[in-house]
This record gives C-alpha cells, sequence and structure tokens, in this order.
C-alpha cells in the first residue's frame, strides 16, 4: 500500500509545445527541471488554472525554471519567496534577479 505522505520522485523526461515554443521538463527525483526559450514561454505554462507545475510543487518536488539556460526562479519545499516574487505575482516560486536579467540579456 503506498504512502499519500510520501513525497514524490519524479523520473522524467518531457517535451512540451506552448504555443510555438518547445519547452523541455526533466525530472531527477525531488528535483524537476524546466527549461523554456524565453520567459513569454515559461509564463504561459503557468497560465491559466492549477496546471502541472503547481501539482508538482504541491508534491514536495523543488521546480527549478531556467529560462535561456539561466535559472530564474524555484519553488519547492526549501525556498521561501522574496519581495520581488510577491511584486511579480509569481509566489511562491523564489524569483533570481541575476538569472532574470541574464535571461533578458542573452
Amino acid at each position: 500500500m503506498s504512502d499519500p505522505d510520501r513525497p514524490l520522485d519524479v523520473y522524467a523526461d518531457l517535451t512540451v509545445d506552448v504555443g510555438d515554443a518547445t519547452v523541455s521538463i526533466r525530472g531527477y527525483g525531488d528535483l524537476v527541471v524546466v527549461r523554456a526559450p524565453s520567459l513569454a514561454a515559461a509564463r504561459a505554462l503557468s497560465s491559466g488554472g492549477r496546471t502541472v507545475l503547481d501539482h508538482l510543487r504541491d508534491a514536495d518536488v523543488t521546480l527549478d525554471l531556467r529560462v535561456r539556460g539561466h535559472s530564474v526562479a524555484r519553488a519547492g519545499p526549501a525556498h521561501e519567496p522574496g519581495r520581488l516574487s510577491r511584486a511579480l505575482g509569481v509566489d511562491p516560486a523564489r524569483i533570481s534577479l541575476g538569472g532574470l536579467l541574464c535571461s533578458l540579456l542573452d
């Protein structure tokens, strides 16, 4: 019988088309890395109702969102949102200002 309180481990390699962009989602156990070619594609993943990303975050999995190779946000049990996250409306993710700026300049 499975334990419903046991954290989820994700081992997957997915490709998702979001509009005209392709997003890669790869699971490494308790870390899920989402690679998007642009901030617009990353934002499209979380628009609308409850998304797959919401379910993964609630399952005690750390999400690392990378745009153009730069880590721009993390969400998970060990990551608290900051003022920037709340100002941008992406709470409970924690935004990396350096990663965000690098992804815009690349």
